[in-house]
């Protein structure tokens, strides 16, 4: 048979295809029919034709098509008996893109900030070819190449994407699909920084978390805070203690990521400031009023005395010539040169942010004189030390200096200076000085000079106590600074120590400063002899030494 039909058919109309042989058998069983239509929408009509203008059998098919007729072959066919022949045609049907679909690649696991990611419009059928692709993200055009790639992929990739194939006859839009990126963000509520006793909320979130199963873990600089399904942190009434570095973990099945720390910054009013006041030891004319202060934001500080403000960490003033004034965070510091009973008094730190203030107030008492000890407070014997008694720049009049050592007078006179030229372990003591003016007198505080000495030969002593029972004692004693360690030994035996060794049997030691005293107990003929004290310390040593009778 032979076969007519249109060369392209358009999808939804009605067409019309021809199948035909060239001659006739009316009273024969020759058929012709025809294959791979669809019966409830074709109708098929045939005749013959015998007359002077030709012979034949003539089928004609009247069908829509579809656009997934399209490829598809028919099939004339004409039999005669067990004899078949036919004739095959495909079906060219004219339609607008079908069966748009998005493909994801990878198309498992997580997508990572950074990784790529590549979307493809995948067309089922088009007759005629696609010419153009055009890509949406959340309805906003993002592109027109048939496969879309997102390189360093970005939080804001998030989304649901969908692409729209067009050629000659029309448009196929494909169904949205949602780019999942998996990407944790921290934020706080009501913002990063707040006040103490805010209630804050820091949430860990993920584009389209919802309805997804996801694990969150917490965490503060570094330490495990909490885990839960929650993607909420609670701090019901934030305190200072909880300011820091927080990042979260969020886990699913096919794997986890971890939130940039986000810093927490809890602001509060200044705490109690911390105020010291000291002079400086041996004698130097500085007093030094120093405040520090815990607060955020950092505290603007003032420092008065009896209500004159003195300095302060805000709008700098020029302090009085004899001050010196040092700011830093959270921290000023006063330092007073040749400092006077001028400047004593009750002296206070204030402290103020935007959120409050404190202060703190202490008394300063300020001698005229002070004594400084040269060239250490603590020398060997024969070294050359001088006290100096040290008083205000302004004292009227011709001063007078009298020394004292632990409370005896020593001397009196216009020197400011005491001098040992080489001072020995007795010339130790606790020093002051006394100055006396046209304006009136002060002492100065008692300064301990300490003279490092060897020990002096120690003192030893021996006697048998009978009553009770025969009691041997030998005492022995020494003077030096620092303390001495005493050994008594009898010969090349060592009897006793203070250093801590063991004594000899029968031997009972009891030590103390500088002191050593022996009891030998049921005392016999072998323990008679010359008993040797040796004593020493890092200056030196001595010794010295006793016959014990029995």
């Amino acid at each position: 048979p032979s076969v007519a039909a249109p060369p392209d058919v358009s999808e939804g109309q009605s067409s019309s295809l021809e199948c035909s042989t060239p001659y006739a058998c009316p009273w024969d069983d020759a058929a012709l029919r025809w294959e791979g239509h669809d019966p409830r929408v074709a109708t098929v009509s045939g005749w013959l034709q015998v007359d002077t203008s030709g012979v034949g059998h003539h089928l004609t098919l009247s069908t829509p098509f579809s656009w997934r007729d399209h490829s598809k072959k028919l099939l004339c066919e004409v039999s005669h008996g067990s004899s078949k022949a036919s004739t095959e045609v495909a079906l060219r049907v004219r339609h607008a893109p079908k069966d748009v679909q998005v493909w994801v690649s990878p198309s498992s696991g997580n997508i990572h900030v950074g990784d790529t990611v590549s979307l493809s419009c995948e067309v089922g059928s088009s007759h005629p070819p696609v010419s153009g692709y055009r890509w949406y993200k959340d309805g906003a055009p993002v592109g027109s190449e048939r496969v879309l790639s997102v390189r360093g992929v970005r939080r804001e990739d998030h989304g649901r994407y969908h692409c729209e194939a067009r050629n000659a006859l029309g448009a196929g839009t494909a169904p949205a699909t949602t780019l999942h990126v998996f990407s944790a963000e921290i934020s706080a509520s009501p913002a990063a920084e707040v006040l103490e006793g805010t209630v804050t909320t820091l949430s860990c979130d993920l584009p389209g978390r919802e309805g997804q199963e996801l694990n969150y873990t917490w965490y503060r600089n570094g330490a495990w805070l909490k885990e839960s399904t929650a993607h909420t942190l609670l701090l019901p009434a934030v305190a200072a203690s909880d300011a820091g570095y927080y990042s979260c973990k969020v886990t699913n099945r096919q794997g986890s990521d971890t939130a940039q720390p986000l810093i927490l910054s809890v602001t509060y009013p200044p705490r109690t400031p911390t105020l010291t006041l000291f002079q400086e030891t041996q004698g130097g004319r500085l007093a030094v009023v120093r405040c520090a202060v815990d607060s955020h934001p950092p505290a603007t500080l003032a420092i008065d005395r009896d209500g004159t403000v003195l300095a302060t960490s805000g709008t700098q003033v020029a302090p009085p010539q004899r001050f010196g004034v040092a700011a830093s965070r959270n921290a000023l510091r006063l330092e007073i040169r040749d400092a006077g009973p001028r400047d004593s008094g009750k002296y206070r730190c204030t402290a103020s942010n935007a959120h409050g203030n404190a202060s703190a107030t202490k008394v300063l008492l300020t001698r005229a004189a002070e004594l400084l000890i040269q060239p250490s407070a603590e020398v060997p014997e024969g070294t050359a030390v001088t006290l100096t008694c040290v008083g205000p720049a302004d004292t009227a009049g011709e001063p007078l200096y009298t020394w004292y050592r632990n409370g005896k007078r020593l001397r009196e006179g216009p020197s400011p200076t005491l001098h040992f030229p080489s001072v020995r372990g007795d010339d130790a003591g606790a020093f002051q000085c006394r100055l006396r003016g046209s304006s009136g007198s002060d002492a100065s505080g008692a300064v301990p000079l300490r003279v490092l000495y060897p020990p002096r030969p120690p003192v030893l002593s021996s006697f048998l106590q009978t009553r009770g029972g025969r009691l041997g004692i030998i005492q022995c004693s020494v003077e030096s600074d620092p303390e001495s360690n005493l050994t008594l030994r009898r010969g090349d035996a060592l009897v006793a120590c203070t250093g801590g060794c063991s004594p000899a049997p029968r031997v009972r030691v009891t030590p103390s400063y500088n002191s050593l005293r022996v009891e030998i107990r049921d005392v016999v003929l072998e323990d008679e002899g010359t008993y040797v004290c040796q004593a020493g310390n890092a200056q030196g040593s001595a010794s010295a030494a006793v016959e014990f009778r029995a």
